[in-house]
């Protein structure tokens, strides 16, 4: 992997209100492919760009959608206008995880399953 690589992940907290971006399985958009809610985020980005990708994921592994968007700062934007005040913090994603997308799953099935102990 590249050292310029940028990877990040914010879990999904519950939504207030309705869905502000609807995901769903292929173009055009059809409703009845709706795909679920994310539980986490990950950002993918390359330092000498160009774009971001935003991967959305739920707890469970199911895919949530993905977008590119032109930098780094407009996807964290764009996840900012989606989830609203559920995104918690961007956390780097260090560079000894190779699949950034399992580790991303299994960090929200480990924090979001265990919320109600807190």
């Amino acid at each position: 992997m590249s050292d310029s690589r940028v990877r990040r992940l914010a879990l999904v907290g519950p939504l207030a209100g309705e869905r502000r971006a609807r995901h769903t399985a292929g173009f055009p958009l059809d409703l009845s492919k709706m795909l679920p809610v994310a539980d986490v985020v990950v950002l993918v980005a390359d330092d000498d760009g160009p774009g971001a990708m935003l991967f959305r994921y739920t707890v469970h592994g199911e895919f949530g959608g993905d977008t590119w968007h032109p930098t780094m700062s407009d996807a964290e934007e764009a996840a900012a206008d989606e989830y609203g005040s559920a995104l918690a913090a961007w956390e780097e994603i260090t560079s000894d995880v190779i699949d950034p997308h399992t580790h991303a799953v299994r960090y929200a099935h480990e924090r979001l399953n265990s919320r109600g102990d807190w």
